[in-house]
């Protein structure tokens, strides 16, 4: 008998069981570290690291050291550190929590002080909300969002066949799709969306009367680019419609520019990831030889990071009140981000080096500037726009 249950206690040992089934497996520390554009500590700021696009795995509060120690679970899929403070813009970082601690260094960008919001005309408000969404509007939706599809059709389904006009020569609709500044124009098709289409073309062909609606409109190009773009990857959506020419490039209307996060990169075919750390900085001093001389390849992925996402406040010069709702078009490329109800706006979608930009809002005067963004222009820009 004592031979037997010695025997079965060595099987048990042999089978390589560590634990019982269902008890957690290996955690990582996460050691975050938050300081601002001039490595001062940040403390009280809201620390939380999302797995996907809103589920939260860790959150605390940092210390007055700008110090917070985070325990999740081990994985080889990029999580996301989000770092919130009044005062500051979001900051998000991705990490892989691989090793059995990993460190992250964020820098927060103070936001320009806030002064009452301008009243912004009903037209103007009811586009933005229409055409433009965000990181925190997608994680705060309710619906089940799996891809920037998704966050279309779901989320801002007027970017498909916008409000403001069908048919005719010059029709309305989404045509076309950039990516951080590129134009998609050959992108592999997504097999499910191409039978899907089939379906619905002939559903159309059954009614004549009411023809194609919806996303049967959208091109298969543009929904396979989107269908391959994870939401926890976006920073922005803005929609460019037929009725808009301020962005001079081709296929610049009937357009979704998509902003990806610092640290984010899309490929046609393999859809949106997170670079390595290695990948990430080789990635943003490709372009550095340009700028002041002085790069250096040792330069890490956190100040990279910083510099990345500068900052930029619009102010109306009459009243010093933020302006909401103004797009900052890079010239070169015709993507565009549009600033908050603060008035302020992130400018991680430019390049490395110097950029003209555009200002634009209906019932101000254009302004064109130009913007560098490199590791030694990281303070915060404050621009004043007039009426005419």
């Amino acid at each position: 008998m004592t031979f037997g249950r010695l025997g079965w206690l060595a099987l048990i040992a042999l089978s390589g069981v560590p634990h019982p089934a269902g008890a957690p497996g290996p955690t990582v520390v996460v050691d975050v570290h938050v300081v601002d554009a001039h490595n001062v500590a940040v403390s009280g700021a809201d620390v939380s690291i999302v797995r996907g696009l809103n589920d939260i795995e860790a959150h605390g509060n940092t210390d007055d050291a700008g110090r917070r120690r985070l325990v999740v679970q081990r994985s080889a899929d990029p999580v996301q550190v989000v770092v919130r403070k009044i005062g500051f813009s979001r900051t998000d970082q991705f990490i892989v929590p691989s090793h059995d601690t990993v460190a992250a260094r964020i820098i927060m960008h103070q936001a320009p002080q806030a002064l009452p919001t301008v009243t912004v005309q009903a037209e103007e408000d009811l586009k933005r909300k229409r055409f433009h969404i965000d990181a925190d509007d997608i994680a705060n939706s309710n619906r089940p969002i799996i891809d920037a599809l998704d966050v279309v059709t779901k989320l801002r389904p007027d970017m498909i066949y916008p409000p403001q006009g069908a048919g005719g020569l010059d029709p309305c609709g989404l045509f076309d799709v950039w990516v951080n500044g590129q134009r998609i124009v050959f992108p592999p098709i997504d097999a499910g969306l191409a039978a899907k289409a089939g379906q619905q073309r002939r559903a159309a062909r059954a009614t004549p009367h009411l023809g194609a609606s919806g996303l049967a409109r959208v091109p298969l190009t543009v929904q396979s680019v989107l269908s391959t773009i994870h939401p926890e990857h976006i920073e922005e959506m803005n929609y460019a419609g037929c009725n808009d020419f301020s962005v001079d490039k081709n296929h610049a209307r009937n357009a979704v520019f998509v902003t990806l996060k610092p640290g984010v990169a899309f490929e046609p075919g393999t859809g949106s990831f997170v670079l390595d750390d290695v990948s990430y900085a080789n990635a943003l001093l490709a372009d550095s030889s340009n700028v002041g001389g002085d790069s250096s390849p040792t330069l890490s992925v956190s100040h990279a990071i910083s510099y990345r996402s500068r900052l930029m406040g619009v102010y109306d010069s009459e009243s010093g009140d933020p302006l909401a709702g103004v797009d900052v078009v890079d010239v070169t490329s015709g993507t565009f981000a549009t600033t908050t109800s603060t008035g302020t706006v992130a400018l991680a979608f430019l390049p490395e080096g110097t950029s003209t930009i555009k200002l634009r809002k209906p019932g101000y005067a254009d302004l064109v500037m130009s913007v560098t963004i490199s590791p030694r222009d990281t303070t915060p820009l404050t621009v004043v726009v007039s009426r005419p």
